[in-house]
């Protein structure tokens, strides 16, 4: 009889319906608990996709309840770290959304944590996972790789999104602003096609709610990764205009490559591609790696494989963007 692997969830906000959907999908996986301080938002989400599961509004309770197999972690980040090692010390696998978490130190602690447990975490970078995504790293690879890459990220983020969430909008609650909450995704892609960053040299700035927010709206930097290959970036969240994310890539022959939300373009002219067209979980600048990523997560539980994305490869986006925060317009070392 094939496994069932026990899942619970906590944090029921924004991305939870983006788990919700992609489980749904894996016939052996089973949603047995959600967990939300907020215990209405957990019952109004359980009856919204028809689940039978659990409610909790305490985390450790739930974990000692359920002893799920695994526990997707979608709370403030702030809570990312010490949620996670309680699951890992507990063995139970985690499937945590970024960032792993807010500080150089906590880095090292799930490092540690996770070489401790039986239990592994897999990093929600789901990014990796969209179909323009592999799309252009198939060209980047026929052109024995990429020797640089610029990353944008034009969104609107309004005072409301941070006043009314509770945690946003501090470094102490949030870690920062757009480069850990938006661009993290866009850099995780640089250092995907780019390899491993050797320093950063950025400002950050805060052009459209100050006295709001602590964080900054804007930022924009370079990053140099071995082998010489550079980076470019610029994420905002004071754009007016539609959400939009573009990763350009430059490759050894020279030709660039443009991945502009789910489209993707060869030297200037898109390319049409029935692998490119998909139905959103939500804005098309998210894609849909959630559903291509959690499946490769309970494909490796199942067959004792390598989780498609690992707490070391996912640490780089996070390094980067802590490194620009201190950076003041001095190259800092990654």
């Amino acid at each position: 009889m094939e496994k069932i692997y026990n899942v619970a969830i906590v944090g029921c906000g924004t991305i939870f319906g983006n788990h919700v959907r992609a489980l749904l999908e894996l016939p052996y996986v089973k949603i047995v608990a959600i967990c939300d301080i907020n215990t209405e938002k957990a019952e109004s989400k359980k009856a919204e996709y028809g689940l039978d599961a659990r409610i909790y509004s305490d985390y450790e309770t739930m974990l000692e309840c359920e002893k799920p197999d695994s526990v997707h972690i979608a709370t403030p980040h702030y809570l990312h770290a010490p949620m996670a090692i309680s699951a890992l010390k507990k063995n139970i696998n985690v499937f945590l959304e970024k960032p792993i978490c807010i500080s150089i130190e906590q880095i090292e602690e799930l490092k540690a944590a996770e070489k401790e447990s039986k239990a592994q975490i897999c990093v929600c970078f789901q990014n990796r996972f969209n179909p323009s995504t592999i799309l252009a790293e198939k060209l980047v690879e026929e052109d024995g790789g990429a020797m640089a890459a610029l990353g944008t990220v034009f969104w609107y983020r309004s005072e409301p999104y941070y006043t009314e969430s509770g945690w946003r909008g501090t470094y102490a609650t949030e870690g920062g602003g757009v480069m850990i909450n938006q661009a993290i995704h866009t850099i995780d892609l640089l250092c995907y096609y780019l390899g491993k960053p050797e320093s950063v040299i950025a400002t950050i700035s805060n052009h459209h709610l100050k006295g709001v927010i602590e964080v900054e709206d804007s930022c924009e930097g370079i990053v140099k990764f071995e082998g010489g290959k550079t980076a470019n970036f610029y994420a905002t969240t004071a754009f007016a205009g539609k959400d939009t994310t573009i990763v350009c890539i430059v490759t050894n022959k020279k030709r660039k490559i443009q991945i502009q939300d789910s489209a993707v373009y060869l030297n200037g002219n898109k390319i049409e591609d029935p692998s490119l067209v998909q139905d959103f979980y939500g804005k098309e600048c998210y894609g849909n790696g959630h559903m291509y990523l959690i499946a490769k997560y309970y494909d490796a539980l199942k067959n004792g494989k390598e989780m498609p994305v690992t707490l070391e490869s996912a640490e780089y986006a996070l390094r980067i963007l802590l490194a620009a925060y201190k950076s003041h317009d001095t190259e800092t070392k990654i």
